[in-house]
């Protein structure tokens, strides 16, 4: 575990706590070992696409729900699911489904608005999400930013 350092700034304040909440962070990323680590593209971060999982991706998620809700997502119903922000240690409800055609699964409703949009995800942020098997809560914290130099043109 990190140890906390105090470091006094300009103003005279110290940066004892944004250290504790990156080492809280950094802890959590210890202990959930991110099963779902994405780096973000175009259509992650869309207005019109739902965020979708790659097939490992999806099954963890599968085997973490229960029976009952990954029959209701096979047969393409929407299957409601919890997801505690870690960052913001807000919770939220997304929308877990099959896309219509072949045997993609991801989330539509509540990703955009919950996720993109409140939290400024972008193209290039890297995120992680952990489903956990006891409570079928999803996880999800942003692992780093993109830096604006990764996307300018040559």
């Amino acid at each position: 575990m990190a140890s906390l350092r105090t470091k006094a700034t300009r103003d005279g304040s110290d940066e004892q706590s944004n250290n504790a909440q990156t080492t809280e962070i950094q802890s959590q990323n210890d202990v959930y070992q991110w099963k779902i680590k994405k780096v973000l593209g175009e259509h992650d971060v869309a207005l019109d696409r739902m965020f979708k999982f790659t097939r490992t991706e999806a099954e963890h998620v599968l085997c973490n729900i229960g029976n009952d809700r990954v029959v209701k997502a096979k047969e393409g119903g929407d299957v409601r699911v919890k997801m505690m922000d870690l960052d913001t240690k807000t919770q939220h409800e997304l929308s877990f489904r099959k896309v219509k055609s072949g045997n993609v699964f991801g989330f539509k409703l509540g990703w955009l608005t919950h996720f993109v949009v409140r939290r400024k995800l972008k193209v290039g942020d890297e995120i992680g999400m952990y489903v956990d098997p006891t409570t079928s809560v999803f996880y999800f914290s942003v692992l780093s930013r993109a830096s604006v130099e990764d996307f300018r043109p040559v």
